[in-house]
């Protein structure tokens, strides 16, 4: 069988085995396997696994929209469209907090929330500290929803909350509540 190799056909295949079989199963080796392909020629199109993940994690997030403005009510939507997104795929909030503890804060989502919280009047240190906090509360309610339903399909423990959306923004709202409270 003939494989038309791409990157485009690596990143679907690896995105297909991280929604059917998880992030520790989604392995090079996997990975070429499916694509009827040696290991090593997926080298060819990607330096290291890492940078593979990076494009997965690209692919996940590509209907995030852009945060913009500086408006905190608007970052409680913003919030919400990244973890209805990292839902979107079994450890998606795994796979893309890896990567983005592997990536340059200036190359990460976080680096644009935190140069439109600096536009709208939040010290530059502030805006840092409030871009990094959304992302981490954003990324850690994910992760743990993630890790819940996994746990409720294996019937190990219950899922995650029914209300977890509205308890994602009740977080976040909370926490727009202290940055608007707090004389930055």
């Amino acid at each position: 069988m003939e494989v038309n190799l791409t990157r485009t056909a690596i990143v679907t295949t690896a995105l297909n085995l991280l929604d059917s079989y998880g992030l520790p199963d989604m392995s090079m080796r996997r990975i070429a396997s499916v694509l009827s392909v040696q290991p090593s020629a997926l080298y060819w199109y990607f330096d290291s696994k890492q940078e593979l993940l990076a494009a997965v994690a690209d692919v996940i997030l590509e209907d995030l929209p852009r945060f913009h403005g500086g408006d905190l009510t608007r970052l409680r939507l913003w919030a919400a469209r990244l973890h209805a997104l990292l839902m979107n795929h079994r450890n998606g909030a795994e796979l893309v907090w890896s990567v983005h503890c592997l990536t340059p804060w200036e190359s990460g989502i976080g680096f644009q929330v935190e140069k439109e919280l600096a536009q709208s009047g939040l010290s530059p240190t502030a805006a840092r500290t409030a871009a990094q906090g959304i992302l981490h509360l954003v990324l850690g309610h994910a992760f743990d929803d993630d890790q819940r339903r996994q746990a409720a399909q294996l019937h190990l423990a219950p899922g995650p909350s029914p209300d977890s959306s509205k308890d994602l923004d009740d977080m976040v709202a909370i926490f727009v509540a202290g940055i608007e409270a707090h004389p930055w």
